[in-house]
């Protein structure tokens, strides 16, 4: 879709800084392992008949993967990765569902796979804007409960609920107001029934948790929900598995026939790249690096003589509040 539908200007943008930072606490570790199990158990009640992932699988149909531009990968990729980061830990702070946060940074992929990002990702503002635009989003479709939108503040700027709202309305042009995603949660059941002998809720939630473990590095619009569900079982009941033996495994699921089997080792892969990372972090001691923590970033705009809007950006430090 050409950009130019759905032109809106960044000066419309543009946040206001507060001398309040979003103080995002860590919850107690055994507090949030339960809720998050809790979460896993109500992604996983979806029906999982095979008239019911036919359809789902009808729906994927026309998915179509990203072909990022090679020149500007590793900068695009660089504010991906904050965004999902700051996703998770608001996901985390609020009590969102896994599948919400999961939605969100399927909008940010996709908003990625549609748009020119060259205006946006060397500002760090503009792509934390678009971060809070993509989960507000999917709090509405995917929560009961719908925090207001002024309750989505950041760690280093504080956005104005019109704001919000204009790229919440960009990020809805750009994907053509289809917000209705499938997700490899509703596979998850149908897959672990069909592809080990003895499907259990232990199985899906290690599946969940390697599928969340890869997110950061992961983007969701490479594979099917389909390709990465089947990855994720797979990758929960056996890390030694060849291209061959997963490709063996795929051709007695009648479901799994339409799926590509190199897509699926390669997700595969991936998904047991990023545990063992994990894993050798936890051997080592290494915790994950302090997000928590922001510079404070002043946003101030001036209009050019050509009516174009330059940014000036000033870094200063800021100590957490505690």
């Amino acid at each position: 879709m050409a950009d130019s539908g759905y032109m809106v200007s960044l000066s419309t943008l543009i946040c206001k800084e507060d001398e309040t930072c979003f103080d995002v606490q860590e919850a107690d570790e055994e507090e949030g392992e339960e809720e998050e199990e809790e979460n896993a158990k109500v992604v996983l009640c979806e029906e999982d008949s095979d008239e019911y992932i036919e359809m789902l699988l009808n729906r994927e149909s026309c998915f179509r993967s990203a072909t990022p531009d090679a020149a500007s990968g590793n900068s695009v990729n660089s504010a991906r990765s904050d965004a999902v980061r700051w996703i998770l830990r608001t996901k985390a702070f609020f009590g969102f569902s896994m599948k919400t946060a999961y939605v969100a940074v399927i909008y940010l992929d996709q908003f990625f796979m549609h748009r020119t990002t060259d205006s946006i990702k060397d500002k760090s503002w503009a792509i934390r804007l678009l971060s809070v635009a993509c989960l507000s989003l999917a709090v509405k479709m995917e929560e009961r409960k719908v925090p207001a939108l002024s309750e989505f503040q950041t760690e280093d700027y504080r956005f104005d609920t019109e704001a919000i709202q204009r790229m919440e309305l960009l990020v809805l042009g750009t994907l053509e107001w289809r917000m209705s995603m499938v997700t490899p949660f509703s596979y998850l059941g149908h897959f672990a029934s069909k592809l080990q002998r003895h499907a259990s809720e232990g199985v899906m939630w290690k599946a969940i948790k390697l599928v969340f473990a890869s997110i950061e590095v992961m983007n969701l619009v490479d594979y099917r929900a389909s390709v990465i569900a089947a990855a994720a079982v797979l990758a929960a009941s056996d890390e030694g598995l060849t291209q061959k033996s997963v490709k063996s495994k795929m051709s007695t699921v009648s479901s799994c026939r339409s799926l590509d089997t190199d897509h699926v080792f390669s997700c595969y892969s991936l998904l047991i790249q990023e545990a063992q990372k994990e894993k050798l972090k936890t051997s080592k001691g290494l915790a994950p690096p302090d997000h928590s923590v922001a510079d404070g970033l002043s946003v101030n705009s001036s209009v050019d003589t050509d009516g174009t809007i330059s940014f000036v950006v000033a870094s200063s430090k800021r100590r957490r509040l505690q």
